[in-house]
């Protein structure tokens, strides 16, 4: 098929060389290192430390909850696994959070995720199910423990000002103890990425090692060493295990391939 004129002159604009291409990969493997050694603001990306120590080998079995926030949408799942070779059971109800909860309080936001929850296991007749919670909460956030984010700052259109610099494990938990009538506590809070790849994991095996994800905005995850993770302070954090899932942030390298794009169409035109 050949594209008009018009079309090749379009995506002739979007055209990046080879040596700009390689250029742009080594400066965000450079920030990659600089983010291990020393994080945000001395790298622009950030590599998050998430405490997730492994990732599953597919044995796994049992009864699981995960709340997944992103954008508009609320994902409530609920997760069967029944070992090795036998695909999960997953039951998923997907819930729009309103322009108004996304820009309005804590309160209102974590009221509106615990309804939520509520609702999706009275009718699964969960209520009195003491399940364990995963919580992915796709946003940068300085993880203290499996069990503990601080938020950084918020993406994907969300804007609560009282959520800043707070535990958001903290903020649920609250909302949850509000409520009375759940039984089932948080476990562990990921990014989404992280539950990419560990659903990956899950599936195909040690082969899959780096998860990507690329809907509101766009973020990776990966395992590393904890030596490498120089930044980390292990024992400090008691923290005993040889490797960690980290979470990039590689979006916010944007400002060095927008110099290094800018720079080429200005040496082109």
């Amino acid at each position: 098929m050949k594209w008009s004129e018009g079309v090749q002159a379009i995506l002739k604009q979007f055209y990046v060389e080879d040596n700009v291409l390689m250029k742009i990969s080594e400066d965000m493997q450079a920030e990659f290192a600089l983010g291990l050694e020393r994080g945000s603001p001395a790298s622009s990306v950030a590599m998050l430390p998430s405490y997730v120590p492994q990732l599953p080998d597919g044995t796994e079995t049992g009864k699981y909850v995960a709340i997944d926030l992103s954008g508009k949408n609320l994902r409530l799942v609920l997760l069967t696994l029944v070992g090795k070779g036998v695909e999960p059971e997953v039951i998923t109800h997907n819930y729009m959070v309103h322009e108004s909860v996304m820009k309005g309080t804590g309160e209102q936001l974590f009221n509106f995720i615990v309804n939520c929850l509520q609702k999706f296991l009275s009718e699964l007749n969960l209520l009195d199910a003491n399940l364990p919670v995963g919580f992915v909460f796709s946003y940068p956030c300085e993880l203290h423990s499996i069990r503990s984010a601080r938020l950084l700052w918020w993406t994907k259109g969300f804007d609560i000002k009282d959520c800043l610099q707070k535990d958001v494990v903290l903020l649920l938990e609250h909302a949850l103890e509000m409520n009375n009538s759940i039984k089932a506590r948080i476990k562990a809070v990921m990014n989404d990425t992280v539950g990419q790849l560990a659903a990956a994991a899950y599936k195909y095996g040690p082969e899959c090692c780096v998860a990507v994800v690329i809907g509101y905005g766009c973020n990776s995850s990966y395992l590393e060493e904890t030596a490498k993770i120089k930044k980390f302070n292990a024992s400090k954090a008691d923290y005993n295990h040889k490797h960690m899932v980290i979470v990039t942030e590689w979006e916010e390298f944007g400002a060095q391939v927008r110099f290094f794009t800018l720079l080429h169409f200005s040496a082109k035109y």
